[in-house]
């Protein structure tokens, strides 16, 4: 039997400053859909970047049941291996120097992050209706500025970031977190020219050198699942994995708008309480139509909400958080009771 477990949005300052929306990240073993609609609206958050099991496969039903936009943006094979059952072997090359990051290598850290992660640092920027709104070098920027921040020893002992360097040559580089008597890493790499060349085995072999030392039982990171490259050495090696994440974006976009949103107070009348859709559909097209006339084609989706707790007097918010050359979004919000309502006007040329 599946437990729902808490459901929690952690608000990502440092993304949501670089990027200009506000972000929300939530890691759940089972989400609860009503928790997280409800802390989306609450938070008015632009995007929750949802991750969760691979095992819940009704989690694609429970995010539509919401209304909010989602789309699924990857997965990520998880792996835990014992690293004292790990053979060491010689290293490839005995005069490797790791050199920790003291935070005077910025340049060096942001090159290490293009040259590693640079065609897909988030990927944000290629989801639907964020593709216009943010793009690979904010991604990076955001990944440089956390990383930079709480990897830096000596603010945060537990944390670390190591530069693989020989003859005078950086290679490749890697964060380390040890946490609950483990070590986890989520960033890495080596530079392309080097790849294949034995550095990831010696990186891996510095590893588990550092975990004994340390007295860690456990190695913990994770791959992309269409990196075959990465998952193929892991494999090679040996690690174990243990499951898959699903990845889900909900660019809910309830804050940003490219434009001056605009208000409007709606009187409903004995007639117009059951046909609440009707009347905010009217208003939506009136408004797209007014303002962007190009834009003839129009749908629209809206939450399901009880009509008995209709107020008569209803204040809608319409924003327009993304124009493209052939799609408008509209994101309409109102206040109905304690309810939040919120629909998503889409208008075609």
């Amino acid at each position: 039997m599946i437990i729902v477990a808490p459901t929690t949005i952690d608000f990502s300052t440092i993304e949501s400053n670089i990027l200009g929306l506000k972000i929300g990240r939530c890691n759940s073993e089972c989400f609860n859909e009503r928790d997280l609609y409800s802390q989306i609206l609450t938070g008015n958050y632009d995007l929750c970047r949802l991750k969760v099991p691979a095992e819940d496969e009704m989690a694609p039903f429970k995010l539509n049941k919401t209304g909010l936009p989602n789309f699924f943006s990857g997965s990520i094979r998880k792996y835990k291996t014992k690293i004292s059952a790990k053979p060491s072997g010689e290293y490839n090359f005995k005069d490797l120097i790791f050199e920790m990051y003291d935070g005077s290598q910025d340049k060096l850290l942001k090159d290490m992050l293009v040259g590693t992660w640079g065609t897909y640092p988030i990927g944000y920027y290629r989801t639907p209706y964020l593709c216009s709104l943010v793009d690979k070098d904010k991604e990076i920027e955001s990944v440089f500025q956390f990383y930079k921040k709480f990897n830096l020893n000596k603010d945060y002992p537990n944390n670390s970031i190591l530069f693989i360097k020989h003859d005078n040559t950086y290679v490749g580089f890697f964060a380390l977190n040890i946490l609950n008597n483990n070590l986890e890493s989520h960033v890495g790499g080596i530079l392309e020219p080097y790849r294949k060349s034995g550095y990831f085995l010696d990186k891996l072999r510095y590893i588990k050198e550092f975990c004994l030392s340390h007295n860690l039982e456990h190695f913990i990171f994770g791959a992309r699942n269409e990196n075959s490259d990465v998952q193929r050495i892991f494999q090679y090696v040996g690690f174990q994995a243990i499951g898959s994440d699903n990845v889900f974006h909900i660019p809910s976009l309830l804050t940003y708008s490219s434009s001056a949103p605009i208000e409007k107070n709606i009187v409903l009348t004995s007639n117009t309480f059951q046909n609440i859709y009707t009347v905010l559909f009217a208003e939506a097209t009136s408004i797209a139509m007014s303002l962007f006339p190009d834009y003839t084609k129009v749908s629209f989706q809206i939450n399901d909400f009880d009509t008995m707790q209709i107020k008569k007097h209803i204040q809608i918010r319409f924003s327009f958080p993304v124009q493209t050359k052939d799609e408008l979004l509209i994101v309409v919000k109102g206040q109905i009771s304690n309810n939040s309502i919120i629909g998503y006007f889409r208008a075609y040329k």
